[in-house]
């Protein structure tokens, strides 16, 4: 196994052995896998712990833009626990996350025989399916992971339990019906998840993907609300040099693996091209491609658009069912040849934020996406779909002031018009004020930087951190 021969805090292998437990989907996978390279980096064994089909999903899109890194993951601290689950297409989501969980608590069982304290890092939306097995083991702490903001994560907390803070009510007072409540989110069980999650006796504390830097004031008033239990924020992960790099830029000089939205950005000029994706759980109505495509063109702007079905939910893992295929407009990808390439697979996202021609990104502001984009000084666009999703568009565009709104959330259930989408590119790519916040954002990813290098706020938080879990 590999060692850091400079690390003055060597771990025993048999003193702590770390177990990641993520959300079988994939936009939940990717950034518990950046926290375990960061933890595996200190010389931490690192056990994966999945459904097989999502790990080797997880590899496959790894060989897709880390292809000496996942070479090298077998000489690394990182194991991949690949776990088979029995299911059927008539049996639901949560039966099936049940097996699962059933599936993680044996593997983590076997995992403490072999060490003197195991920790468990899952994510804070297995709670429900890993904590009826835990008591078969003694030797072990749980930490939470939230794979969103600390706005998102103290609004929603504010919606369902009472915390006095006058600021947070001024500033719903302001924005009114754009501020989205818990039921236009989470929808109607988020008050019972909360219940669940302040009652659940295992949690030693919380992780989010975030810093002081992007939300010391949101992080301050979520660790108050929550004063007993320890929170760490620090990233974005993707920026964290003990990550080892990104999960994909470290292929980015091999120019036999380069993508092919690569070699386009590469001939065109700097913040000249809008990158436009809304992740990997999002598939969009057939009428919202057509008004998105028709904005797209009218904009007159250079343009790489992903567009994709959503990847398979865990609950159709074994199912037949298909969405329909997305159809263009007629004519659409040879009105745009040469100015805007549409790609229909995955494409590697980071590498086309961080590259200099690329100027904007229209995303649905997905956490993952919001993070990226920022670490890599781009601007957004903003079009959020669901879950916490509006409440990253208002740190965007009201805190931030990084990017802005395509669409207004009070009218969220009305199909977004491609005059408001070619609006929304022509400002964030062709004026002043997307010029602004251009400079805004390239500002707030060098803040970042400093934070997450070695001394930085970030990187101490990330040092407590990984002391906290090898010594408690």
């Amino acid at each position: 196994m590999a060692t850091n021969s400079s690390d003055s805090s060597l771990v025993h292998l048999n003193e702590v052995i770390v177990a990641m437990v993520p959300w079988p989907e994939h936009g939940h996978l990717n950034l518990l896998f950046y926290l375990a390279r960061i933890i595996a980096s200190h010389n931490i064994p690192v056990h994966f712990l999945c459904l097989a089909a999502r790990n080797q999903d997880l590899k496959k899109r790894l060989q897709g833009g880390l292809q000496t890194s996942v070479e090298n993951l077998g000489n690394s601290n990182i194991h991949f626990n690949d776990l088979l689950v029995h299911s059927s297409p008539t049996e639901t989501k949560d039966v099936l996350l049940e097996r699962l969980g059933e599936s993680i608590c044996k593997t983590c069982h076997e995992l403490s025989t072999n060490t003197k304290r195991l920790v468990i890092i899952h994510d804070c939306l297995m709670i429900s399916y890993i904590g009826a097995h835990l008591h078969l083991m003694s030797n072990f702490k749980c930490y939470a992971f939230h794979p969103t903001s600390a706005f998102t994560r103290y609004s929603s907390l504010r919606q369902t339990i009472h915390i006095v803070d006058e600021d947070h009510d001024e500033m719903i007072q302001q924005l009114g019906e754009e501020f989205p409540t818990v039921e236009s989110t989470f929808g109607p069980n988020m008050a019972e998840y909360v219940g669940k999650e302040l009652k659940w006796k295992h949690n030693s504390g919380d992780i989010i993907n975030s810093c002081r830097k992007l939300e010391g004031k949101f992080i301050d008033s979520l660790a108050k609300a929550k004063e007993n239990t320890p929170l760490w924020a620090f990233g974005p992960f993707n920026m964290m040099p003990d990550s080892l790099d990104s999960l994909s830029n470290s292929s980015s000089g091999n120019k036999n693996t380069s993508h092919k939205c690569l070699e386009f950005l590469d001939k065109q000029a700097v913040n000249s091209v809008i990158f436009v994706s809304f992740g990997t759980t999002t598939t969009l109505p057939q009428e919202q491609v057509k008004e998105l495509a028709l904005g797209l063109e009218q904009s007159n702007h250079k343009f790489i658009w992903v567009i994709r079905e959503s990847d398979r939910r865990i609950d159709m893992e074994n199912s037949e069912e298909r969405h329909d295929k997305i159809v263009l407009p007629e004519g659409f990808e040879e009105k745009v040849e040469g100015r805007g390439m549409v790609v229909r697979s995955w494409a590697p996202q980071l590498e086309i934020l961080g590259h200099p021609s690329t100027g904007g990104f229209l995303s649905h502001c997905g956490w993952n996406s919001s993070m990226e984009s920022i670490s890599m000084g781009v601007p957004m666009a903003a079009m959020p779909m669901t879950v916490d999703q509006p409440y990253h568009t208002l740190l965007v565009t009201n805190v931030w002031k990084i990017g802005i709104s395509v669409w207004s959330w009070a009218r969220r259930k009305e199909i977004v018009p491609a005059a408001a989408i070619e609006k929304a590119v022509k400002t964030l790519m062709g004026t002043p004020e997307g010029e602004d916040m251009r400079q805004r954002v390239v500002e707030l990813r060098d803040n970042i930087k400093n934070s997450v290098s070695q001394g930085g706020l970030a990187h101490k938080e990330m040092e407590s951190f990984i002391s906290y879990i090898t010594n408690n």
